[in-house]
């Protein structure tokens, strides 16, 4: 199927992109198009954020918003996307009574998948991993290592060092020009200690850092 509507143009801090299509999967983007079309919200595609990969938001004044960072590749971009529509869709059915990962929008995440869970539209190894995940899905896809394996392999560069959760506990490493020990996991993200300041960061368990020697 293929849809007519005039191609938008969206925002990205301030500045515009000539195409929706530019950020997604060519099979699958009429389809998030459709989403956009429907749901008649603010889409901005973000500069890129370590606190987040997207996120939704509605006001009074603004409306609905969905954000997504610019620099994921073509599949994490679409699995943000959804991700955020789910928190959208979720709102209109039950407002602020429901929690914000709950099983209602679970729920909404799926049946917003589903269409497209497909292996003629997504690569057939993501459909498979997607199809897990999407059971029981967790509050980010960064906390379900086979999503994250599988949406790094569509990564055309590698990011530099090596992800945190590899490194030993007690193990320095640089990030951001700071360096930190690493600590305990807390859910998805490492109480790690800054060496110079000794302030505690939380750090999520798959960004990128430079293992370093302080001995």
């Amino acid at each position: 199927m293929r849809w007519t509507f005039f191609m938008p143009i969206i925002k990205m801090k301030n500045k515009k992109i000539d195409s929706f299509f530019d950020h997604f999967p060519p099979k699958v983007a009429e389809y998030c198009f459709q989403l956009w079309h429907d749901y008649s919200f603010n889409f901005i595609v973000s500069k890129s954020r370590d606190s987040k990969l997207g996120d939704y938001r509605f006001s009074p004044i603004k409306g609905h918003q969905v954000t997504v960072n610019h620099n994921l590749n073509p599949y994490a971009f679409l699995v943000t996307y959804i991700h955020e529509v789910a928190h959208l869709t979720t709102y209109l059915a039950h407002k602020n009574k429901v929690l914000p990962h709950g099983q209602e929008w679970k729920s909404q995440f799926y049946v917003l998948f589903e269409p497209i869970l497909d292996e003629e539209l997504l690569p057939a190894e993501l459909v498979k991993v997607l199809s897990a995940y999407l059971k029981n899905p967790a509050a980010s896809s960064t906390g379900y290592q086979p999503l994250v394996d599988i949406l790094k392999t569509f990564d055309i560069e590698s990011p530099a060092g090596i992800p945190v959760h590899e490194l030993a506990e007690g193990t320095a490493f640089q990030l951001k020009n700071l360096s930190f020990i690493k600590g305990k996991l807390r859910r998805t993200r490492y109480i790690c200690k800054e060496i110079n300041s000794g302030r505690n960061y939380l750090v999520a368990k798959n960004a990128h850092v430079l293992p370093i020697d302080i001995s």
